[in-house]
């Protein structure tokens, strides 16, 4: 490619050595004559040889231009929505997927929400699957379900969906 051609900002293919990489042209050193090319994986490279340029990724999706389409009723609508209610749904409040696409995790929580009292983890995990809420398909799902409750109180702390109770025993926040 010519210097002419490459512009900061844009995708490219560059040769370095024997292979090929996805760059995009971040800026232009006049001092030293080379061009700043930043990888998907964040590495700076300096190309100073404009020939290893090799070609432009084009974007895949183009973009709407002003007035033509406008936007999409139904984002307005949500983003709508949700600044009336102040508030981003979570998954225990959209209640069940179908066909067992919940989350182990927001399977338990909805199903203490639903009992209203605390629950040993084998209850829980049998009330979940009886109701198809989620699938589990390893050979301990009880450990799934243990050590998933487990986890987020571990680690979100106050902020969990979940409190632990007694050994064993879990409620829902």
């Amino acid at each position: 490619m010519k210097a002419s051609q490459i512009q900061i900002g844009n995708r490219y293919i560059i040769q370095l050595g024997k292979n090929t990489t996805a760059v995009k042209a971040a800026s232009f050193d006049k001092a030293k004559s080379t061009w700043l090319c930043e990888t998907e994986s964040g590495k700076i490279l300096r190309v100073s040889n404009t020939d290893r340029f090799l070609k432009e990724i084009k974007p895949k999706h183009r973009e709407c231009k002003a007035g033509k389409k406008g936007p999409r009723k139904h984002v307005t609508m949500i983003a709508d929505r949700l600044k009336e209610t102040g508030r981003q749904p979570s998954a225990a409040t959209r209640g069940p997927k179908p066909n067992g696409k919940m989350s182990v995790l927001a399977a338990a929580h909805l199903v203490l929400q639903e009992e209203g009292r605390p629950m040993k983890v084998h209850e829980i995990m049998e009330t979940a699957l009886a109701r198809k809420y989620c699938l589990v398909s390893g050979k301990t799902p009880f450990n799934t379900f243990n050590g998933g409750i487990r986890m987020e109180i571990t680690k979100k702390g106050n902020d969990a969906r979940f409190v632990w109770v007694d050994k064993g025993m879990f409620a829902a926040r």
